[in-house]
């Protein structure tokens, strides 16, 4: 195993409550890993320390074997390792093509900026039609999809994406999840915090599912699919 990011015994939250209670995990390089659980699991909380706008209690969060824990989420950036964050967060007054702009602004990706643009368009050429509109007028997938190739602006090496498909159509769903597939084929290691739980055990490698705070399940997205408990509780059956 090649592990590019790894997590030791982390502990975070807000405030006095405490969330995250000894994480510990591993994310193989150029794999496709997916974070399950309920509301208030503790997912979002780990992308969050992870990247470091949230403070880790305790334990460490390492990128290729480099302690990174108290680093800032700009220096984090700058290593390559980026999170697309629930809700997309863009600039809704800027142009798609701005949005984007600011993604390649780090001094990790200045260089490759132009390259980086004509990457992301040829991914979704719906960006590239809609390119002076302002995010703001963009559909759900397409807000989806300009979150996502911001973070590929910034020569993301490990690219996590918090809920992907909330509050998309199906069919803008399925999209992305190819997408997706396709950049872990090209390399791109990929942590996916995900509430379709089909689609994400269907093309992920590796699983974590949380519970209050703990790493309940893990293995590979296969077996954890055939657990009874997993498809119980998230696949209905």
């Amino acid at each position: 195993m090649d592990p590019v990011l790894q997590l030791e015994s982390v502990e975070s939250g807000y405030g006095e409550v405490q969330v995250l209670w000894g994480i510990s995990f591993e994310v193989e390089r150029g794999s496709f890993t997916t974070i399950l659980g309920t509301n208030g699991a503790g997912k979002t909380t780990t992308l969050r320390t992870i990247m470091g706008s949230l403070r880790a209690w305790k334990g460490r969060v390492l990128l290729h074997g480099e302690d990174i824990t108290r680093l800032s989420p700009h220096a984090k950036a700058d290593r390559g390792l980026v999170l697309v964050p629930e809700g997309r967060q863009l600039f809704p007054d800027m142009s798609v093509r701005e949005n984007l702009e600011m993604g390649g602004y780090s001094k990790r990706a200045r260089k490759r900026q132009k390259q980086n643009m004509e990457r992301v368009y040829d991914m979704f050429p719906r960006l590239q039609e809609r390119h002076q509109q302002k995010s703001s007028t963009l559909s759900g997938g397409e807000q989806q999809m300009l979150a996502m190739g911001r973070g590929l602006m910034q020569e993301a090496e490990v690219l996590m994406i918090d809920e992907l498909s909330l509050g998309l159509a199906p069919v803008a769903a399925q999209q992305l999840f190819l997408t997706l597939s396709s950049l872990r084929k090209e390399g791109l290691t990929v942590v996916l915090v995900e509430q379709n739980v089909h689609l994400a055990l269907a093309i992920s490698d590796y699983t974590y599912v949380f519970a209050e705070g703990r790493i309940s399940i893990r293995g590979d997205s296969d077996d954890v699919a055939r657990m009874d408990e997993v498809r119980r509780a998230y696949l209905g059956l």
